[in-house]
């Protein structure tokens, strides 16, 4: 079928109500087993199936790690290789959330690493401290290597390795 073809299907099974749509390039089928909005948003901006291409990062990484499920109500921060520029505040489900470019592409062979050096880029130095041990816990029970952490660090801001070496965070790379 032609991208035309496809819209004006896409088209004709909204207004049918047979399909229904969450967002731009998100359509479901209707009924119990509908997808949450927050599901909607993951296979946009996420994962679908096996391909890795985001991840939640911020406070949302740090409580995923704590067992906290996330919800609609928190502040969504994604790191996704979908986004376009570095910082932009996108409107879903009439919540809004911020997508972020990732400083290195996504996938999934790197997502582990990729977030952990994501949060650690991101949050002040005295946070990681505060975090130290569900951080480091994530650092052996991912099996992070210092060589991987320490390559790709390369592609974050300096302050990166920086951070790693103030808050003691390197020494669980080597403890796996």
């Amino acid at each position: 079928m032609t991208d035309a073809a496809v819209k004006e299907e896409l088209l004709r099974l909204t207004k049918s109500g047979d399909l229904a749509r969450y967002s731009y390039g998100v359509y479901y089928i209707p009924g119990k087993d509908s997808p949450s909005a927050l599901k909607a948003i993951e296979l946009r901006y996420i994962q679908k199936g096996n391909d890795i291409y985001g991840f939640y990062t911020g406070d949302n990484f740090i409580n995923a790690l704590k067992g906290k499920k996330i919800s609609l109500d928190d502040k969504i921060e994604i790191m996704t290789n979908r986004a376009t520029s570095g910082k932009k505040n996108v409107y879903m489900f009439e919540k809004r959330f911020t997508l972020r470019k990732p400083y290195y592409k996504i996938d999934r062979y790197n997502m582990t690493t990729n977030a952990f050096l994501s949060y650690i880029a991101m949050t002040p130095l005295s946070e990681i401290k505060k975090n130290y041990s569900i951080l480091a816990n994530y650092a052996r029970r991912e099996h992070l290597s210092a060589n991987d952490v320490m390559d790709m660090a390369e592609h974050f801001p300096a302050k990166t390795a920086s951070k790693l070496l103030s808050s003691d965070l390197y020494r669980s790379l080597w403890k796996h």
